[in-house]
């Protein structure tokens, strides 16, 4: 097949996609009404399905290379059932910023009939974590389309999540992440656990004492300081002291004050705002009793000021 065939090959209105270029917004909620614009029904979706599989296009053209991206997106619109194991087939793209951001949106799109190939791919399938994080993503978001099926992609969540010893870290983080934004308040013994045992990417989820921040079970002046903190991975570690080195070497003579500045953002670092998943930005919750999770509030601490 020639770099030209693709366009020839696909029939009005599908063959549009192949010349819309850039996607103009990543939030599924924002996205371009391709349904509305180009009049799709369930009789193009195989051809949607095709195009968001392709090959064989011309990668050098931006405007083609956008393609796939527009057709998953159209059949997440459309809510195409029949595009879930074609989509599934897509999370392998573990390389493309686009995949891993977008599939979870389309599946949250398409519902509950993705449920159970996305739970088989996250808990059997031998993928690459990133492919699996984007699974466990997909799972969320149709809890947060279709709030019914909630309780069941939780369990599932949870489930993956107790098997955290056979994860690498950066895997159990993003569970731990998303059972988060689902306020997964009856997972709270499986994280703890995960916590206790290992591996958990802190930089991604933050600290055990900002989990229980953020479920509500506890307050920030329950902690210490160190508590809050979240552990660093060793490359973390070596990015910190390439980071104060830099401050060290570098004079900033000619301009007054900015050698200051500077330190004060390696030592201080803006590194600590990373590993708290955006915990500490939110409005801390009050721990009020939780049936059931009363054991796992902090016991006996004296009250400590906050930083």
């Amino acid at each position: 097949m020639t770099q030209d065939m693709p366009a020839a090959d696909y029939q009005h209105p599908v063959s549009q996609l192949l010349n819309y270029g850039k996607p103009k917004n990543s939030s599924g909620t924002q996205w371009f009404d391709y349904v509305k614009a180009y009049g799709f029904t369930d009789e193009h979706i195989p051809d949607l399905i095709r195009l968001a599989s392709e090959e064989d296009l011309d990668w050098q053209d931006e405007e083609e290379w956008y393609a796939p991206i527009h057709s998953y997106r159209a059949l997440g619109q459309l809510k195409a059932e029949e595009a879930i194991q074609p989509l599934i087939r897509l999370l392998d793209k573990d390389d493309s910023d686009w995949y891993m951001e977008d599939l979870p949106e389309v599946f949250g799109m398409i519902g509950s009939a993705c449920i159970p190939a996305l739970t088989d791919y996250l808990i059997h399938e031998e993928r690459s974590s990133f492919s699996k994080i984007a699974a466990a993503r997909g799972l969320a978001k149709v809890a947060e389309f279709y709030p019914a099926h909630r309780d069941e992609i939780v369990h599932i969540l949870t489930e993956a999540m107790s098997h955290h010893q056979q994860h690498p870290p950066e895997l159990n983080g993003s569970l731990v992440a998303t059972l988060l934004d689902l306020e997964a308040t009856e997972s709270v013994s499986v994280i703890e656990r995960a916590y206790k045992e290992g591996p958990v990417d802190e930089m991604i989820c933050g600290s055990w004492a900002r989990v229980q921040i953020e479920l509500g079970l506890a307050t920030a002046s329950d902690f210490s300081p160190e508590e809050l903190r979240h552990k660093e991975p060793e490359w973390m570690k070596s990015i910190r002291e390439l980071a104060d080195r830099f401050s060290e070497l570098i004079p900033f003579e000619g301009t007054p004050g900015l050698s200051t500045n500077i330190k004060a953002v390696t030592n201080e670092s803006r590194l600590e705002l990373f590993g708290q998943s955006g915990l500490a930005a939110k409005k801390s919750k009050s721990a009020q009793p939780k049936s059931g999770f009363g054991s796992q509030l902090p016991k006996e601490k004296k009250r400590k000021r906050k930083r």
